[in-house]
């Protein structure tokens, strides 16, 4: 019988925003203890949920949780959670009458206030307990800022291939098969890698300049002998040394063979960076074009406004924009808004109500607050299901929700906060995205795998932000130097 113990500890840490990843900040996104992980996550479209379905029934297979846990993005994570979070997942270890292998689900750009190497560190003291013997191996986010640390304390990594993140759960049955055929003596994975001085933007897999590596590292996987092989793009919003692209090779035995893949997909990618750039659109250039196309409905993108980088989703460039320019037939998803939520349920459904909304947590960046007149439409637990691509089955929970209508233009204001990434955000509020001529996003790219479907066009927007498109607008102190784009290479 093999004890496997799982654990799942994700967070994607924006350094450059100045709000503490603390534990509230678990509770309100993911957080599920022992053994209410496997009846959480069953069934679910998650890293998790795809473990699940490989090892939970099979004979020779003991699973042991320990703590999933899951943030939004944000600053660094505090320490007495990294310490929690960690000690949980000791004490599971040591609980257990043997550990013959650890399943992780990490995200990969974690920065905490200890260390720049959240997974490297947590990896380490899973080493050293559980010995050098005993298979490790982790899903990783795309955007994986993949440090030596982690690379010399995992066997394997299987970050996700897609960008929209459409295959969490094809990841989470890669690393369970991989781990499940090491522990019956099947294979003998070799894990090597390549990196580069490159930091990758925002770049959606379906770009062409990026598909057609995805696609050559697809068929490195269909020689014999070769297990998975991947493109880490990096998170350019976490300034720490090692942030940037990697690629990883996992061969049966042969890491000289995997090493070769690991250079040669990191060396087509090179030549190609400068090609790796997206259009962005300006609010009036969007607005206009849209206009003098009227073909609808269509996507607008507030992409440095994104939630899922880190940012507040309390950004209001994009809507005073619209609302400037006379929109109408609109809805927004989401500005993050305690306040005005509070005021809307005090004035009630079907009420006006004077709201100052959005703009309070980095107004001198997103821009301040929009005094308006608004119409409350419904008020709402914020509670619903992703039904899409990423995360499918998985529960939201915005909190209290407010549908407030502003000259024409509905707008969810959430106490909590999301990436716009799920059509429900909408439709359990009671707005048919397909009705509407523009749906406002925050978001950078995830929203394309369930929205781009029902948009005639979409738009990326760039307005001013937490999470600007181009590493040039950030300033970097401990990212090494030189890297593309901020030195010519």
């Amino acid at each position: 019988m093999f004890n496997i113990i799982l654990a799942q500890f994700k967070h994607e840490t924006n350094t450059f925003s100045s709000k503490k990843t603390d534990f509230n900040c678990y509770l309100s996104r993911e957080y599920v203890e022992g053994e209410e992980i496997l009846r959480y996550y069953a069934g679910t479209h998650s890293e998790m949920g795809g473990f699940l379905d490989v090892l939970a029934g099979q004979d020779d297979v003991r699973l042991i949780p320990s703590v999933a846990a899951n943030a939004i993005p944000a600053g660094p994570v505090t320490a007495d959670v990294w310490r929690r979070i960690r000690d949980m997942v000791l004490e599971t270890i040591g609980q257990a009458e043997k550990a013959d292998a650890v399943l992780l689900c990490l995200h990969g750009a974690m920065v905490t206030e200890l260390s720049e190497d959240g997974e490297g560190d947590l990896l380490a003291e899973i080493r050293a307990a559980v010995g050098a013997d005993v298979p490790i191996m982790a899903t990783l986010d795309l955007h994986a800022n993949i440090t030596e640390k982690m690379l010399a304390n995992c066997d394997v990594f299987c970050p996700y291939r897609g960008y929209p993140h459409a295959d969490l759960y094809e990841r989470g049955l890669e690393a369970a098969n991989l781990l499940l055929r090491t522990l019956r003596g099947e294979i003998k994975p070799a894990m090597r890698w390549a990196k580069r001085p490159f930091l990758v933007a925002a770049v959606p897999t379906a770009m062409p300049a990026m598909q057609k590596h995805v696609q050559r590292a697809a068929g490195f996987e269909k020689e014999p002998g070769v297990l998975s092989v991947s493109i880490g793009h990096g998170f350019f919003c976490a300034d720490i040394l090692e942030a940037g692209l990697t690629t990883l090779a996992v061969t049966d035995g042969d890491a000289a063979r995997a090493q070769e893949i690991a250079d040669a997909l990191a060396d087509g990618i090179w030549p190609d960076r400068a090609l790796l750039q997206r259009r962005f659109y300006t609010p009036e250039e969007a607005i206009e074009e849209a206009r003098r196309e009227n073909v609808w409905p269509v996507i607008f993108a507030d992409v440095a406004d994104n939630p899922g980088g880190g940012s507040t989703g309390d950004g209001t460039h994009l809507l005073r924009a619209m609302l400037k320019a006379g929109v109408r037939d609109a809805a927004v998803a989401l500005i993050c808004d305690p306040e005005s939520v509070a005021m809307a349920e005090k004035a009630g459904v079907g009420n006006v109500v004077h709201l100052r909304l959005g703009g309070k947590q980095r107004p001198e960046i997103l821009g301040g607050p929009i005094e308006c007149d608004a119409y409350v439409k419904s008020l709402n637990d914020g509670k619903y299901i992703n039904d899409g691509p990423m995360g499918g089955g998985m529960p939201m929970d915005l909190q209290k929700t407010a549908v407030v209508v502003v000259d024409g233009i509905e707008v969810i204001v959430s106490c909590n906060v999301t990436q716009t990434y799920d059509v429900q955000v909408f439709r359990s509020h009671g707005i048919e995205p397909r009705k509407r001529k523009i749906v406002v996003v925050k978001s950078a790219v995830h929203f394309r795998a369930a929205f781009e479907p029902l948009a005639k066009k979409v738009y990326d927007i760039e307005c001013p932000g937490l999470m600007p498109q181009n590493p040039k607008a950030m300033t970097y102190t401990h990212l090494r130097r030189p890297i593309y784009p901020l030195d010519e290479m």
